[in-house]
């Protein structure tokens, strides 16, 4: 019978190095700063609350996205800055997961740093998300069969949806109708169970962009895209949305960088390139998910004051009524849109 080893600590991670002969010189637990090389440990329950039950299956897909997944954009973008992070090994049976060193710092705390070419990281995030998602449309999830497009990460897909099974929480806190949260949890949370348009990173916002400049202090920024354990299934509006919401705060809150706005240029451009133009049908997953996502997520982490969540909230519950409405006036202009209205227009006009 195997030894239980408690991969949680630093004490446990040294004495399964040793046990395996690898060698090593020191080990500190991550608090966002790279090392030299990762390990990433699945435990059975949440890291900040041992009470919530966490499948620590999550990283068996992880560890499946980054070998045989995450390197496919490399094919039609020989040249990018952007990569997923490089995989070394995974013992499955301890849920350990050895990668890369992508860089010291991440995209959300680098973010204000004047040297960075903000502009160029968001063109060249927009191009490399639009290739995983346009290089992906046939490639299967599954872990035992690699022909069955049907299967899917069950953690990835049953964790998204905390977002829209929480709504209610954050409108009721304002005095909003909880009976909207209902309505778009069963709409719209929902559908992401059955989406199955192509593989998605299922956790992309700037916090699991890793930036890392060469010694020349270049600016244009190697980045690495971390944290692939929600990796699934699904549709690319929900990727889009989740990079775009965090990015709007950061531009609210942090500094006023033209980030979202080259993201969502290089996006779509590289999916008109290939003949597939969005619409109004994609435009409204992305919306929704965008403002569910700050109506809820500012309630737990903590962005600005009340007044300022509250306008948050404000924000999210407008933006959701007029897309149930289908006003799309409104939603023209919202704040939510109104640094990047322009790169916009053409999807918000095509049905």
């Amino acid at each position: 019978m195997t030894a239980i080893v408690d991969l949680t600590t630093e004490q446990g991670l040294g004495a399964y190095l040793s046990k395996r002969l690898i060698e090593y010189e020191d080990i500190v637990m991550l608090t966002g700063d790279g090392q030299k090389n990762i390990y990433k440990h699945a435990a059975p329950y949440l890291h900040s609350n041992n009470d919530f039950a966490f499948d620590p299956t999550r990283m068996d897909y992880e560890s499946h996205a980054l070998q045989t997944l995450a390197p496919l954009p490399v094919a039609t973008l020989p040249k990018a800055k952007v990569h997923a992070v490089g995989w070394h090994s995974y013992d499955q049976e301890h849920k350990l997961l050895c990668i890369e060193d992508g860089g010291t710092r991440n995209l959300k705390t680098a973010y204000i740093d004047e040297s960075l070419d903000i502009p160029q990281i968001g063109q060249d995030l927009g191009n490399w998300v639009a290739s995983l998602h346009l290089s992906t449309v046939k490639t299967p999830l599954s872990l035992q069969d690699p022909h069955d497009l049907g299967s899917n990460n069950p953690v990835g897909v049953s964790i998204y949806r905390h977002t829209y099974n929480n709504l209610h929480i954050a409108l009721a806190k304002y005095d909003y109708d909880v009976g909207l949260a209902k309505l778009i949890n069963e709409e719209y949370g929902s559908k992401l169970a059955t989406d199955n348009e192509c593989i998605c990173h299922g956790d992309l916002w700037p916090g699991n962009v890793l930036v890392k400049l060469d010694e020349t202090g270049e600016s244009h920024a190697e980045l690495t895209v971390v944290d692939w354990e929600m990796v699934r299934r699904g549709t690319s509006a929900t990727d889009v949305a989740q990079f775009a919401a965090e990015a709007f705060l950061l531009n609210r809150f942090h500094a006023k960088r033209p980030l979202l706005s080259n993201f969502f240029k290089a996006y779509f451009k590289a999916r008109e390139g290939e003949g597939i133009p969005l619409g109004r049908g994609w435009a409204k997953r992305v919306l929704i998910h965008w403002a569910v996502h700050i109506a809820y997520w500012p309630i737990r982490v903590k962005w600005v004051g009340e007044e300022g969540t509250r306008k948050l909230v404000d924000l999210g519950v407008s933006m959701l009524k007029a897309l149930l409405a289908d006003d799309w006036d409104q939603v023209r202009t919202s704040e939510l849109l109104q640094d990047i209205i322009p790169q916009w227009e053409a999807v918000l006009s095509r049905p």
